[in-house]
């Protein structure tokens, strides 16, 4: 038992620490990004610097090497911290087209609805403290100047390295102390990796789907293809937005608008729906799943108790 008990609080330090080392190199890779943009800016007439110079500044790629600085460049590091860590193992399963539908609606439907709550907690504390609202969501200023790197990294990249991180690296190994625990822990990782109020709610309320359907699949590559389908459509309704507002037609702009908000409200319904109808069943087998599992260290395996075999009502059936 004891043992156990240091498994658990070595496992969940280390995978914070890995966590927080991917927020706060955020911080070190900005400067580190600014330096690089301003000698390139010096010295961008040098034969040899020219083509890194492209790189940093066509609208190509200018987005995906900011990103690689400010958080790419984290995986390297984060992963030898926590690849000595015993992680889950299952044998990945399928998904079928109509739970990955249910499974996208209730995500992107319970993500509006949380997105709407915390923007009115930004608008809250904005009125309270006199910050700008704007500045409390930076999302909203990247929606301003799409580019094709902010599409690749927006539409391919980020969910693929973020789901790799959160449902790959950290849930894997939390895995190994229950379902229930690596979903919740990894949610709410996600949720602090976006770095403001709105976003955070948003982002772990998804994180839960995502984290669910991670377990559920013994995989990730059901979660990158929900998360491409919810940042996709987000960012084509934001570039309809501005195909719109440059033809300079307020009606046109005004039925988008509408529109927009229509839809939303399909999805929120849609995601309360599918709320009410699954997540009990999904929170029951997550909890049963939650039982304790095999805890070992490098070279030393305990055998873990006999569990009795799962009741068919709480079988991994997932929505069928």
């Amino acid at each position: 038992m004891e043992k156990k008990k240091r498994s658990v609080w070595i496992t969940f330090t280390v995978l914070s620490l890995a966590a927080a080392v991917m927020m706060g190199f955020q911080y070190v890779g900005v400067y580190a990004y600014r330096g690089i943009i301003d000698f390139l800016n010096k010295n961008q007439e040098a034969g040899g610097l020219r083509w890194l110079s492209w790189l940093f500044h066509s609208p190509w790629t200018d987005m995906i090497m900011q990103y690689l600085f400010l958080m790419g460049a984290a995986y390297l590091p984060i992963y030898l911290m926590i690849c000595w860590l015993p992680k889950d193992t299952q044998k990945s399963r399928k998904l079928s087209g109509k739970d990955f539908l249910v499974s996208t609606v209730m995500a992107m439907g319970l993500g509006y609805i949380f997105n709407l709550a915390g923007t009115f907690i930004n608008m809250l504390i904005s009125n309270i403290t006199g910050a700008s609202f704007m500045d409390m969501n930076p999302v909203a200023d990247l929606m301003e100047s799409i580019t094709p790197a902010m599409i690749i990294y927006t539409c391919v990249l980020g969910p693929f390295m973020e789901e790799l991180l959160c449902r790959g690296f950290l849930l894997k190994r939390a895995r190994v102390f229950g379902d229930w625990t690596a979903v919740v822990f990894t949610a709410v990782i996600f949720g602090m990796m976006h770095g403001n109020i709105a976003q955070f709610l948003y982002a772990t309320v998804i994180g839960m789907i995502l984290g669910y359907v991670a377990v559920k699949t013994n995989g990730i590559r059901y979660t990158v293809l929900i998360h491409i389908v919810i940042n996709t459509y987000n960012m084509a309704l934001g570039w309809g937005e501005t195909l719109i507002w440059e033809t300079g037609s307020d009606l046109l702009l005004a039925m988008y608008s509408l529109a927009v908000i229509l839809n939303m409200v399909v999805l929120m319904v849609g995601g309360v729906i599918a709320m009410v109808k699954y997540a009990k069943i999904w929170y029951r087998q997550m909890v049963y799943h939650n039982r304790p599992q095999p805890v070992w260290e490098k070279g030393n395996p305990d055998i873990a108790e006999e569990i009795p075999e799962e009741p068919v009502c709480l079988q991994w059936v997932y929505l069928n």
